[in-house]
């Protein structure tokens, strides 16, 4: 029965992306979560997201005889979008998640790597050159606000309903996934996005739709009780308020006022003591934060990468890499370090880990253009971008199916934002 509506609902996305790829790149972006809907097709293991980025690439290829201007080349011609640069580091980075396959053969890591890392990249593609236009581009941030808005609906079912109780976190909310720093993750960059783009629309008559969505990305982070979400979100707003033009005259007041009456009337200063001391010197008991849990998680990563500096643990090896290093029985071994860059380091090497960095170096690059040139996407896409990041500094931002096309879903926005100023202001 669950292959049958699989299929049903596959062969209606099959025919709206035909009639427009936009459109089904819009629905792979409302419809993230479609991983959870896990399939066997032929005993072969697999997702409906995946199911919708498979179709929609081979659609992509079919249509308009797409496939037979394919080349490999990294020469400069007018049928590639992609910079040199870009499609170098693309490349690196393809290459460097196929090396760590290799760090690791097993079959779980090649699953892995198909949803990390291959169909990100194919749905990326399916964007750079299907999204050309302002009314493209308003699909694909509508479908953004979609998921927002009917995650808000599932969380609401959740928390009033009992559905999907969650018991190993009582009192968090997840709406439809099986653990609440999921929600967090996937809302937050959404959060700092939608929180300061209706201030860069001209005259737009859906500015009140966009707060909305702030607001309810925000409530999605703050019912799923991730403190690291919700700590980046008020540090980058503050940012914002302090440093962009467009509010900093009333911004650095309200700023230094909030920041004043964190620390006369709420302890700010004991807590960021006592944070840097848990991060410092981590006292791991039965009564141990989960910040210095993270601690001793980290140096005990940073341990076994020193033993494996090159290769890392390899991709989907990390558990198994650090049963020799873990000190502590009772605390479980997690999938991954929760730091961003222990993260690349032990799934990807070292390699993996500049490429990486690379990367983040040419994002940081296109942001700093686009606020030169004053581009209305510019201040939402760094937002959503250091919350991407610094909620990743204690935490996976990246290797999850949805996480993982979210990130080049950013990546293509900043892109698109660069080659297409005068269309930025799209509602």
């Amino acid at each position: 029965m669950s292959l049958l509506l699989a299929f049903i609902f596959l062969g209606i996305f099959v025919y709206l992306s035909w009639r427009n790829l936009v459109w089904g790149a819009g629905l792979t972006i409302a419809f993230l979560p479609a991983y959870l809907w896990r399939l066997e097709i032929f005993s072969l293991p697999t997702t409906f997201l995946e199911l919708m980025i498979l179709s929609l690439f081979v659609i992509f290829l079919l249509k308009d005889g797409r496939w037979q201007s394919i080349n490999f080349s990294l020469q400069s011609n007018q049928r590639n979008l992609l910079s040199k640069p870009w499609r170098f580091l693309l490349l690196l980075w393809l290459l460097a998640s196929v090396l760590a396959l290799v760090v690791n053969p097993s079959y779980g890591a090649l699953g892995l790597w198909r949803a990390y890392f291959l169909e990100p990249m194919m749905f990326f593609i399916v964007l750079l050159y299907s999204v050309r236009s302002r009314a493209d581009l308003k699909i694909i941030i509508a479908a953004g606000g979609f998921l927002i808005f009917w995650l808000f609906g599932a969380t609401l079912y959740q928390k009033f309903f009992q559905w999907n109780y969650l018991p190993n976190w009582p009192g968090r909310m997840s709406a439809v996934f099986p653990y609440p720093n999921a929600l967090g993750l996937l809302a937050a960059p959404w959060a700092g996005f939608f929180s300061v783009f209706w201030l860069y629309q001209k005259k737009s008559r859906y500015s009140y739709l966009f707060i909305i969505l702030f607001f309810l990305a925000v409530v999605l982070v703050f019912l799923a009780k991730s403190k690291g979400a919700m700590l980046a979100i008020v540090i980058f707003l503050f940012f914002y308020l302090i440093l962009a033009k467009k509010v900093r005259k009333w911004g650095q007041p309200v700023a230094l006022l909030f920041i004043l009456a964190a620390f006369l009337f709420f302890n700010a200063g004991t807590y960021l003591k006592k944070s840097l001391l848990e991060l410092g010197s981590p006292q791991i008991d039965l009564s141990a934060s989960s910040l210095e849990i993270r601690s001793d998680q980290w140096q005990e990563t940073f341990a076994m990468l020193k033993d494996n500096f090159w290769l890392g643990a390899g991709l989907d090896g990390y558990q198994a890499a650090m049963r020799p290093y873990h000190q502590t029985p009772w605390l479980e071994i997690y999938l991954y370090p929760h730091n961003i860059f222990l993260n690349f380091w032990s799934e990807l090497g070292f390699f993996g880990l500049l490429v990486f960095l690379c990367m983040v170096f040419y994002i940081s690059h296109f942001l700093y253009l686009l606020l030169k040139e004053k581009n209305p996407l510019a201040w939402p896409l760094l937002l959503s971008w250091l919350i991407w990041f610094g909620h990743g500094l204690a935490d996976v931002p990246y290797f999850k199916n949805d996480l993982s096309i979210l990130f080049f879903l950013l990546l293509f926005l900043t892109l698109w934002a660069k080659d297409n100023r005068e269309e930025a202001a799209i509602f």
